[in-house]
């Protein structure tokens, strides 16, 4: 007991302590890293593009088309995605597939109408970026998994998606093509779900997107 009490000992076994308590802080303090400082890149929308698919339900055929992005941003942290928007005019609904027919401009009036989107009341549509998750399936496959909010007349609804992401020189060039559920926007026209009546006239709840989007710093 009095060789525990020594002064000098005691010093000895303080220092002891302070040693080790140092030894844990900087240990724990390698396995923490300052989060990377935000940047965000403005989507060019000149040379972004979104093209739009519908499909019948029961017969061969599909109608496709393209729609103007208005404005978006990506915001990056250590070179990943952690956010971002992009706008859509819905007033720049376009047929591609009959385009220079005047059925086209028919179909065109036709998804701007209330049967559709109800361009008119909800000139624009918006997808925000609230999650992503970086896969690693190889170089041939889509590295990233992106969870957002898309509204679309008026109505906000959740959509995850695969998406191709690659930044060179400052430069992003993302790819994705996904389907969504018309309905879940309220979107019903002849659609079997709740018209059970129209049969072979059906038309697909859902609805192709492919997005280009190119994006760099101001």
């Amino acid at each position: 007991m009095s060789d525990i009490l020594n002064p000098r000992i005691m010093k000895s076994y303080r220092s002891s302590k302070v040693i080790l308590a140092c030894f844990v802080i900087l240990a724990l303090s390698s396995f923490t890293t300052e989060p990377g400082k935000s940047e965000f890149l403005i989507v060019n929308t000149q040379q972004s593009t979104v093209a739009w698919t519908g499909y019948y339900a029961f017969n061969f055929g599909e109608h496709t088309g393209s729609i103007r992005l208005t404005k978006g941003e990506i915001e990056m942290a250590d070179s990943r995605i952690t956010g971002g928007f992009f706008e859509l005019d819905m007033n720049t609904i376009e047929d591609v597939d009959m385009r220079g027919e005047g059925s086209a401009k028919d179909l065109e009036d036709h998804l701007k109408s209330d049967d559709f989107f109800s361009v008119a009341q909800y000139p624009s549509a918006r997808f925000t970026i609230t999650k992503t998750k970086a896969l690693q399936d190889g170089p041939n496959y889509p590295n990233y998994e992106i969870t957002g909010t898309l509204t679309l007349k008026g109505i906000t609804n959740t959509l995850t998606f695969p998406a191709t992401v690659v930044l060179k020189d400052g430069q992003l060039q993302a790819t994705a093509k996904l389907k969504f559920d018309r309905t879940r926007w309220d979107v019903r026209y002849n659609s079997g779900k709740f018209f059970s009546s129209i049969g072979d006239g059906a038309i697909s709840d859902a609805i192709g997107l492919e997005i280009h989007l190119t994006a760099s710093g101001c």
